[in-house]
């Protein structure tokens, strides 16, 4: 046991998610949100108010601090559409929202890939709610295959 006890291990362990060490966001779990949002698709059309291969709205990139592709002005009409749109600046979104959200959604005690997309598809106030449906079923899916992926030896 920690001579300091669980409760300073879960505080240290929060105050690594809040203070925006994301560990668990890693390239799996964001080609996980993409595929499961949108197929990934690079597309540069908005559909219904949200775009790009992560399915951002307008709102989530306002909460997220306005990212911009470089040398863009988050003012600029169009700005968020084509960060939103650009999976690299569309990533860029997502770990900022990620950063200032960042919490257990799913109540097991850890912060994964898992709650990152609980916090992606719910928002970060009421992260709480179950994933489901078809974008769930993409998700786990992807979700087995990189574990998979990634547990294979090559020589």
């Amino acid at each position: 046991m920690h001579p300091f006890g669980p409760s300073l291990l879960l505080l240290l362990s929060l105050a690594t998610v809040n203070g925006a060490f994301l560990s668990n966001l890693n390239a799996t779990c964001f080609r996980c949100i993409c595929d499961a949002s949108t197929g990934c698709s690079t597309s540069t059309t908005c559909r219904q108010s949200y775009c790009g291969p992560f399915s951002i709205s307008r709102a989530y990139w306002m909460d997220a601090g306005r990212l911009v592709l470089p040398a863009d002005e988050p003012t600029r009409w169009g700005a968020f559409e084509d960060c939103a749109n650009d999976y690299d600046c569309a990533t860029g979104i997502v770990t900022q929202y990620m950063e200032k959200y960042g919490t257990d959604c799913n109540g097991d005690g850890l912060v994964d890939c898992v709650d990152y997309t609980m916090l992606h598809v719910n928002g970060g106030p009421r992260c709480q709610g179950a994933l489901g449906g078809t974008f769930a079923s993409r998700f786990y899916q992807c979700l087995r295959e990189g574990k998979r992926d990634s547990s294979r030896t090559f020589g």
